[in-house]
């Protein structure tokens, strides 16, 4: 909490109030207003106030807030990238005002108490939000926080009022949302991703369920929360002692797991996101594929089938799809688009790099392709990141590598000529665009850049997508 060692008088009251209170009455209002509420209650926090007082001038502007930052998460309002920038600093000063309310304000009811506790949660977790999109460890003490707050809540019998302001949701809701978005893996999730699976969860997180455990034994299909610790979600290989302690809670996702079944058949056959709990405009695909992942996560199945062997390799790294077209044609011709990195570990299919500034990688994403080039190796393979985490300064990814045989291709769909990858191998041939350039069932015209030759094909099956690139199944049907 920020010490609150600034002056107050009269005259700050009524400008705070003309701010904060006259002048923000809608989202609206919020989202041109941005700069002026961040200041003032920045310094509105560091101000002594009786809670009545602190209540008065940032009840609306917290309500306000929330259906704000609701909107931003889920692509509905866009803002300008100064201002995302400076949203960590303005969670965190609604963090503050809430809990200054949560301690200060004297509740006129049983009501009011849980809708304190509510908005002191929201904003703790929208907190932990922007750590997860921006690929950063999320801080223990936060997290510690949050769950003693849920554990107040709970022991006050807070958790299932569905009244709370603005957005009638109740703090169990609120708090199994956090916990599934963090059982997602972010790390493993793009940018869009990110946005899908917070939007979906606001609508669904209802579903999964939050229990004090009777048997002293974990389960491997459920997720537990340590209320006494400085930690979020664990497994049950990750969490210690007995699973029926009285600070122990149990997250069953099986309800949510079944319900995203439902929702990805739907998907796929042609049922428009939005009615599912998606922002409007969302495309199916997208959501299907944002879903699948999460999907993986919540049944804590993993694809690594080989151990990583721990290396100090000098590498070069080419990111993007452009870039990467030109190395395989002209490796001289980029030389200084390579990004200098380290292979700190390795298995047989893929790798785990470093690039030690991530300023130099600000455009790389999960799911997107890189061409990872060693000291050690004459060629560089072609590879697809997995997950992507900050430390630091610097980044650090996960790659699979991609097999089969790989060539730079220019290709025209309909009148749309592009460049492009093309990956065969003995069984099938796939064409890596960029993202949403082609779609299924739809006539293409490839033609080597290395070899000259033509072919004509049709593109199948959406094999997977990032947040750049899509990768899709081929059928050829003739070669010039």
């Amino acid at each position: 909490m920020p010490k609150q060692n600034l002056h107050i008088s009269k005259e700050t009251t009524a400008l705070y109030r003309d701010v904060l209170v006259n002048q923000v009455l809608n989202v609206a209002d919020f989202h041109s207003h941005f700069d002026k509420v961040a200041t003032n209650l920045h310094n509105l926090n560091r101000m002594p106030l009786n809670g009545d007082a602190r209540f008065s001038l940032t009840e609306g502007l917290i309500n306000r807030y929330l259906l704000y930052i609701q909107q931003v998460r889920s692509g509905e309002l866009e803002i300008t990238a100064r201002h995302r920038s400076e949203l960590p600093d303005l969670n965190r000063e609604f963090a503050y005002a809430a809990k200054l309310l949560l301690r200060d304000a004297v509740p006129h009811s049983k009501e009011e108490l849980a809708n304190f506790a509510y908005w002191a949660l929201s904003a703790m977790l929208e907190q932990m939000q922007d750590y997860s999109e921006q690929h950063r460890t999320q801080p223990a003490v936060l997290w510690g926080e949050i769950n003693r707050l849920y554990q107040f809540a709970e022991s006050r019998f807070l958790t299932d009022f569905h009244s709370n302001q603005p957005d009638n949701r109740d703090i169990e809701s609120r708090y199994k949302q956090g916990i599934l978005y963090q059982a997602a893996q972010p790390e493993h999730l793009n940018d869009r991703e990110l946005r899908l699976i917070d939007s979906y969860l606001r609508k669904w997180s209802f579903r999964a369920q939050v229990n004090h455990q009777e048997s002293r034994e974990f389960n491997a299909h459920y997720f537990y929360v340590d209320l006494e610790s400085q930690s979020g979600v664990l497994t049950a290989r990750q969490i210690s002692g007995a699973g029926n302690a009285a600070f122990i809670r149990v997250i069953n996702p099986l309800p949510i797991i079944e319900q995203v079944r439902q929702h990805m058949s739907q998907l796929r056959n042609g049922t428009a996101a939005e009615t599912l709990g998606f922002a409007p405009g969302t495309d199916n695909i997208d959501a299907f594929m944002a879903l699948k992942k999460a999907l993986l996560a919540w049944k804590q199945s993993s694809s690594r089938r080989f151990e990583r062997a721990p290396c100090a390799i000098e590498a070069n790294t080419a990111l993007g799809l452009n870039t990467i077209h030109s190395f395989l044609r002209s490796p001289n011709s980029v030389k200084d688009r390579l990004i200098d990195s380290h292979t700190v570990n390795i298995s047989k299919t893929g790798a785990c790099v470093r690039i030690s500034d991530w300023k130099d990688a600000q455009s790389l994403s999960v799911g997107d392709v890189v061409m990872h080039q060693q000291s050690t190796d004459g060629n560089g393979r072609l590879a697809v990141v997995r997950w992507l985490k900050r430390a630091g300064d610097a980044i650090v990814f996960g790659l699979e590598f991609m097999v089969g045989n790989l060539q730079p291709v220019t290709v025209r769909v309909r009148d749309k000529i592009s460049e492009a990858l093309l990956i065969s191998t003995s069984d099938n041939d796939s064409l890596i665009t960029h993202k949403g350039y082609c779609a299924s069932n739809t006539p293409v015209r490839l033609k080597s850049t290395r070899h000259g030759i033509a072919l004509d094909a049709r593109a199948q099956s959406l094999m997977q997508r990032g947040q750049h690139i899509d990768q899709i199944r081929l059928k050829r049907t003739q070669t010039a």
